[in-house]
Parts: C-alpha cells; structure tokens; sequence
C-alpha cells in the first residue's frame, strides 16, 4: 500500500494563524495528475481519506521557479473545520499520494507514511490571540489562534492565564524598540511574576471566543504597563504545550480604565536645582562656624589650676617665713 522513496525529503515551518508550510525535495512531477498529502499520526495510517478535500488531505504544487514542491495544510474558510497537524504530542508522518482528472477515490500513494519533523511553534505574540476590545473597556476579547482549538478542529481546550505589572523601565525601552525580539525576556519576567499571580482559565467556546471582564479582577491603572501570559493547556500531555505573552497598557478612557495597546513614555527627567537641598547648611558661609582651630580647652584649665595652686602654696610659703622671722 505504501511506498518509500529515500530521495524525497520534507520540511514543515509555521506559515500563518493554525496553517504550515510544507516543503518538499526529490519528488518527481507529472503534469498529467494532481498531487495531495496527509501528515497524521500512526494510529491515523489506517484511515488516509485523499478525497477529503477539505479534511485532513491538502493539495501540494510544484514551483517551477525554485524546483521545489510546496503546500500549506489547510486554514478554516466559510465556516468549514480545517485540519492543522501537529497540535498533539508525538511522532507525526506525512505520505503523498497522487490522482488522475482530480478522482481522488482512485488515487495511488507515492510516498510515505514518512517520519516529518514537528516545526517549531509560532513565534511568542503570535501563538494565542487575545486582544481587547475598544467598543467595551471592560472586556478582554480573547481568541484561540494556536494550533487546535473548537473554532477549527472542535476540540475543547482549557486556558489559563495571569494579568501581571511590568515596572522594568529597561525591558520596557527593549519593547517599545523591538517588542517581538523582547517577548523572549518578557516572558522570563512574566514567569518570575507568578508566585505572586491570580491564575483564571476558561474553556475555549464553541466558535473560539470568550469575552472577559477583566477590569472586575485586576485593578488597572492608567500609565501603567501589565503583561498578559497565557497558557493552552495540554489537556494530560494529549497536545503539545503552548504558552504565549503580550504586553499592554493601561489607559483612562471616558467609560475608565482599560487595557490599550502597547506604547512606552520615556518618564521626564527632572533638572538637578543649583543647591540641591537649601536645608542643608553650608559650613563654608556660616558666621556661625569657626574659622580657625579651636583651643583645646581641656589643657587650658590645667595650666590655669596649676597656676593658681602655685601662687596659693608662694603665698602660703611667704606667710609662713614672714612668721618664723617674728618669732626669731
């Protein structure tokens, strides 16, 4: 049933929203019939329905301007459920197969089932979409954008997330210059955060979409900056894990305070005043202060009472010679 062709190589990346890019080598092209390809995993193999147009099958184009053979798996449109591989944990194959006048119940398989690489997962700011809402400054309009949700594949996923303060005024110049090349660090210090952090989670809806009042469980601040960290959860280590950070501010607004999108102000630096605090004395002009060294006073008063006692005992010396010559 299947075949395997060494020359043939695939590569799958992150292309955009829940779809990926497929890349494929070494496959011969034959203009005379069209060509799809399945990526599932080994308990799926027994099941490979090609003429799903739009089930698990998509189809693969050969371009001839760079000689390679691309694809894209499947993106939800009009309503539809589309498949994204990928989104749970372990080996995943991929296997082609090709098919005259487009009749894909006759269709042969070419190549696979073949071991296919699982790509890395979106970059951070791009895995789980939540953004809020500028019609209502008391909701946090979040929408599932990460692999498998109840939008596309109507798999129930939890999340969970944390609403947390960012007082790093160098991570926040680092944002507000390249936010995506800082999400990294972002991250790192949301994590830090979390001892600290209320968690709240919520079961993805039916069409992948749930308004929060987020204002009613964290005080928001205008001229503050809060990260948001966010977690799909791997329902027991079904799925791969998923977890994603975003960065807001908080703004006043005529309904309160919300949740805005991200844009730092450098704080103004204050100017140093000339006398940097005029309650401290200045020694220098003081009339009070002593020009010169003191006396020291200790020493003084022994000289003066070894003076005095000296004159009292000549005294007493005088008197008594003045007597004894009396007396002779």
């Amino acid at each position: 049933m299947f075949a395997d062709n060494e020359n043939i190589t695939y590569k799958a990346e992150y292309n955009d929203a829940i779809s990926y890019k497929i890349t494929i080598t070494g496959l011969e092209y034959d203009s005379n019939y069209t060509y799809r390809a399945i990526i599932c995993q080994k308990d799926e193999l027994d099941d490979l329905n090609f003429a799903a147009v739009l089930g698990k099958s998509f189809s693969i184009n050969y371009n001839n301007e760079i000689g390679l053979w691309e694809g894209t798996t499947l993106e939800a449109r009009d309503g539809v459920k589309a498949y994204a591989p990928f989104e749970k944990a372990g080996q995943y194959y991929i296997c082609i197969a090709r098919a005259e006048n487009h009749n894909w119940f006759n269709c042969k398989i070419i190549d696979g089932p073949r071991e296919i690489e699982t790509p890395e997962l979106p970059p951070l700011g791009e895995r789980i979409n939540i953004y809020i809402t500028t019609y209502d400054s008391t909701s946090c309009h979040i929408e599932v954008n990460a692999l498998n949700t109840m939008f596309h594949n109507g798999v129930q996923r939890t999340i969970r997330f944390y609403v947390g303060e960012v007082t790093d005024t160098e991570l926040l110049k680092k944002l507000s210059e390249n936010k995506e090349a800082s999400y990294d660090e972002l991250l790192q210090y949301a994590k830090e955060q979390l001892p600290n952090l209320q968690e709240d989670s919520f079961q993805d809806t039916k069409i992948g979409i749930v308004d929060y009042n987020i204002i009613a469980d964290y005080p928001i601040e205008n001229g503050k900056y809060y990260f948001l960290y966010s977690i799909l959860d791997n329902e027991n280590g079904t799925y791969v894990d998923v977890e994603d950070i975003e960065i807001y501010n908080g703004e006043s607004t005529s309904q309160g305070v919300r949740l805005a999108n991200f844009e730092y102000t450098v704080p103004e630096e204050k100017e140093n005043p000339t006398n940097i605090n005029n309650n401290i004395i200045n020694a220098n002009n003081d009339s009070t202060t002593a020009n010169k060294i003191l006396p020291k006073a200790g020493i003084s008063i022994a000289i003066l009472l070894i003076l005095i006692i000296s004159i009292i005992c000549m005294i007493l010396l005088y008197l008594k010679n003045k007597k004894y010559k009396i007396v002779k």
